[in-house]
Order: structure tokens, then C-alpha cells, then sequence
């Protein structure tokens, strides 16, 4: 669409010889069906007679681009399409920025076109939409005092200057017109984060840049004021609670929750772990002169599973505790609330037990109860069952792997179920005659989505023949869900002892078993 309007202009100011030039001046707007469309929606929608929008001055040299622009959108969205595209599900789209050739494009006023592109590539309009802001995410390397750092950060670009936001801890708005802006740094997430943002900081107050190959401000100043000044000293600070935090399992990428009480955790966790005021945990100094494990909830939402030896703690879930939990026979299991006098020990089941046998320091822990220490790490208790520090005949593997299973159902997460399938194979190996990890195995083949071949399903058989004969109608049972037999299951479910059905109901098999048709 396009409109005029005349203009004067005074061409002298002395009445003898004044004269007035009229000007036709020309404005237009784009209208394909789309805008119309939307346009007609919100004139509908509101009630009202009238709308009115912004045009834009027509220089002579941009009628004719602009005829071909208005062509060719109007083209794209004939009536048919727009009637097909409203009947079509979801679909992959596609953005037209509607005049993006002109050399004074601007992004945040220029119509942006959505259309849909079905599987027979056809165009479809969907709808029309104008920009306010436009964010871009990147991760980049960056050196800092001959250190590389991986950043990440967002862009978020506006009209009227942008915003960036850097690994979501440090913010900087910066006002375009004014070239300046200010820093606003946000509460602690990840220790690991906050301290990239103190690094930038700091290098910014003493280079006036950032060390960043994509952003750089262009002339432009930023305020750095209050507590910012002193951040050499807080780097400092930061790097040693880092370290501490390290020591007993807290990772400096863990996020922490947003209703942490931060500095409280963080007095806490110097003053045990560095101060060594250990009456802070309410346990008796004499139950702390052997090597035990110590169970610490430091608030509300950090929880630490710990290894206490030789006057000092470890984060459990890491080799060198594994190393010296696993030279001892028995090691007692403690459990302490923070600033609450509470604390019962737990005697964990002998790590030697018969035959000398080495188990696994996690084989008697539940997976359930280990994932919510802060400091978990699965990579560590998967390494805690190699042969180095897990005898695989040990009875608890079988036990242990069944925990698993059950923990996968839960999370769906393949990590427990290989670790599962691992060592039932492992002890499968050591006793080639072993009826119930065959079945384990043959139980995670089919969770796994894989069916079981003629040979397998012949094996299934054999082994309740076998069972049958020692009246063991658990494993009966087993082999015929596996089977997927639900008729034969039920029958035999159904002469279980009491005692028996509550046990195999608490098995991951029983579950599988329901959900067989």
C-alpha cells in the first residue's frame, strides 16, 4: 500500500521574491495476505472500525524492488495455500525477513513471514510476526592469563542496544545511544561458572575489553561499580572453597538449588572441612579415630557421603577412597545432620567376609539412596565392582544388579542396566552353570528391546526343567514371564507361599510380568 502527502517547503524569506515548492511525498507498507489477514483478526478480535499502523518513507529509487517484493510475497501466499497450511499438523518453518536486501534493513521493524515446509516442499503461510528482540547462544574458548577457559554466553539483541548474558551468572546491558552499560552479577549457580564471571571481571577492570573474539563493545564503556572493585579478593576466596569443595565431592559445575542458603553452606563447609571444627557435625571426637564412612547433610539440599581417615575426610565416590575402604575388613557407616544431634552408627557387612572375598564398597548400598549425595558419581561405583576392588562371585553381585534393574525402571537410564548386564556376565563367566544370572541376562536382553533367539528360549526351557525338579518355583516363575507365557506365570504365581509372592512382587521381573499381555 501506498499513500502521499504534500509538503512545503520555503525556498527565501524575503516577501519580494518568496516562494513555496510543493512536495509529494510518498509512504508505503507491504500488506501481503498475511499481515491482512492478521490485521482483519485483531480488527475482529478488538471491535474496533479502524487500525492504524507505521509507514515508511518511499525513496524513488526503491518502487520498483518493492513492487517485486510485494509480488513475489503475494505470490507465496495465495488464498490456497494459506487454507492447506491451516488444516496441515506441525511441520518444519521457515522465516522470510521481507526486505533483508536493503542496505537500511532493520531487523526489529521490518515483517518477518513464517512458513511451513510439509514433505512435498511446498510453501505453506502460516503466519506473520514482527521481531523485538533476537538472541543468539555461543560457546567460546577464551585465554586468560595464558589459561583457556570454554564460555558460554547469550546475546540478546533489541533495537535499542543488547544484553549479555554470560554462563547465566553475569549480565551486561548495553545501551547503544549512550555507549555504556553496566554489569549486574546474580547469586551463585555453579562455583565454576562464578568464577569465570570474577575472571572476566577482573580482566575487564584492568583492559577495559573482554577477552572475546565475537563481542567487543565497539567504543563503548562499561560501569563497574561497589564490592566488583575488590574481586581480586574475592577470586581468591572462590578458589579456595573450589579446592575444598573438590576434596570432599562437590563439583564445581554442580548447580546449586535455587533456595540454597549460599553463605551459610559455604561458613560450613570451611569451617569443617578446612577449620576442622568438626563439633559442628555433632559427632563424639572419639568416633572419629578410625577410618569410617560419614554421611553429612550440610542443608537442606547438599548431601555427602565421606570417607574419614587419618584426620581428614574424602569424598567417597572417588578411587582413593575405594583404595582405603578397601583395606579393611569392616568400616562403620555413620550417619550426621548437620546441626542437629543426631547420629546413629551403621555397621556396613564385612568387606573380607568368607573366603576372603573383596566387595565392592557401594555392592550394599542402595542406587535409590546413593543418587540423592551430592557428590554421587556413577563412573565410581561402576569402577568399585572391576575385579580390583569386587570379588564377582561375591553373593552381593547378584543382589547388587537387581538393584539396578530396578533403579533403570525407574530412571530409564542405560547406564544401570549395562552396569546390571555386566555383572551378571562377569559372574556368569566364573560359574558357566549359574541359573538365575542367565536369567538376569536374558531378563535385560528383553528390557533392552531385543527378542530371544530359538536357543536362548530351548535354554529358558532346560532351566525350568531343571528347577522344577528342586521345587525352586521362583526361578519357574521367571523363566516363564521371560517366555512371555503369562497364563503358565499366573498359575504358578498363584501356589507361591505368601512369604514367597511378597518377595518376587519387590523383584523387577514382577513388573514385567504385569505388562505382558
Amino acid at each position: 500500500m501506498v499513500t502521499t502527502k504534500t509538503k512545503k517547503k520555503i525556498a527565501a524569506k524575503n516577501p519580494e521574491t518568496d516562494t513555496t515548492i510543493v512536495e509529494q511525498l510518498a509512504y508505503y507498507r507491504i500488506l501481503a495476505p498475511l499481515e491482512v489477514r492478521s490485521l482483519l483478526s485483531h480488527l475482529n478480535s478488538s471491535e474496533k472500525k479502524s487500525i492504524s499502523h507505521d509507514f515508511k518513507k518511499l525513496k524513488n529509487e526503491d518502487l520498483e524492488p518493492l513492487c517485486h517484493t510485494f509480488i513475489e510475497e503475494v505470490d507465496k501466499q495465495q488464498k490456497r495455500f494459506i487454507e492447506v497450511s491451516e488444516k496441515k499438523g506441525s511441520t518444519p518453518y521457515k522465516v522470510d525477513f521481507v526486505g533483508m536486501q536493503k542496505e537500511d534493513f532493520n531487523l526489529f521493524e521490518g515483517m518477518i513471514h513464517v512458513y511451513g515446509i510439509p514433505d512435498d516442499g511446498i510453501r505453506l503461510p502460516v503466519e506473520e510476526a514482527k521481531s523485538d528482540e533476537l538472541k543468539i547462544r555461543k560457546n567460546e574458548v577464551i585465554y586468560m592469563n595464558s589459561e583457556s577457559t570454554l564460555v558460554t554466553y547469550q546475546i540478546i539483541e533489541t533495537e535499542k542496544g543488547f544484553k549479555v548474558v554470560i554462563e547465566d551468572t553475569l549480565t551486561l546491558d548495553f545501551d547503544r545511544g549512550k555507549k555504556s552499560g553496566l554489569f549486574h552479577l546474580e547469586r551463585v549457580k555453579s562455583l565454576g561458572s562464578y568464577m569465570k564471571c570474577l575472571r572476566l571481571i577482573n580482566y575487564y577492570i584492568q583492559r577495559n575489553k573482554f577477552p572475546f573474539q565475537s563481542l567487543q563493545l565497539s567504543g563503548g564503556t562499561l560501569n563497574v561499580k561497589g564490592h566488583l572493585q575488590q574481586i581480586e579478593k574475592e577470586i581468591e576466596s572462590y578458589k579456595e572453597l573450589i579446592d575444598i569443595c573438590t576434596q570432599i565431592g562437590i563439583s564445581k559445575d554442580y548447580i546449586f538449588h535455587d533456595k540454597e542458603d549460599l553463605p551459610s553452606l559455604f561458613n560450613a563447609i570451611i569451617n569443617i572441612f578446612k577449620n576442622k571444627q568438626y563439633s559442628l557435625l555433632n559427632i563424639h571426637q572419639e568416633k572419629l579415630e578410625k577410618t569410617e564412612i560419614i554421611n553429612i547433610e550440610l542443608s537442606k539440599y547438599v548431601k555427602l557421603a565421606l570417607v574419614y581417615t587419618d584426620g581428614c575426610f574424602l569424598n567417597l565416590y572417588s578411587e582413593e577412597a575405594l583404595k582405603i575402604t578397601g583395606r579393611y575388613s569392616s568400616i562403620t557407616d555413620v550417619a550426621s545432620n548437620h546441626g542437629q544431634d543426631n547420629v546413629e552408627p551403621v555397621m556396613l557387612p564385612d568387606n573380607r567376609g568368607n573366603y576372603d572375598q573383596k566387595v565392592s564398597i557401594f555392592a550394599s548400598r542402595k542406587i535409590k539412596e546413593m543418587v540423592k549425595d551430592t557428590n554421587f558419581d556413577f563412573e565410581i561405583v561402576k569402577f568399585s565392582f572391576a575385579n580390583e576392588h569386587h570379588d564377582i562371585q561375591a553373593d552381593l553381585t547378584i543382589t547388587s544388579s537387581l538393584d539396578y534393574i530396578d533403579f533403570y525402571d525407574k530412571t530409564l537410564d542405560e547406564n544401570y542396566l549395562e552396569l546390571a548386564l555386566d555383572l551378571n556376565q562377569r559372574y556368569l563367566a566364573n560359574d558357566p552353570e549359574d541359573d538365575i544370572a542367565k536369567v538376569n541376562i536374558y531378563f535385560i536382553k528383553l528390557k533392552q528391546g531385543h527378542e530371544l533367539s530359538k536357543e536362548e528360549q530351548n535354554d529358558l526351557y532346560n532351566i525350568k526343567e531343571r528347577v522344577e525338579t528342586n521345587k525352586e518355583q521362583t526361578i519357574c516363575f521367571a523363566c516363564e514371564v521371560l517366555l512371555k507365557n503369562k497364563t503358565k506365570a499366573k498359575r504358578i504365581f498363584a501356589t507361591l507361599t505368601g512369604e514367597e509372592k511378597e518377595e518376587i512382587m519387590e523383584f523387577p521381573i514382577y513388573r514385567f510380568y504385569q505388562n505382558l499381555e
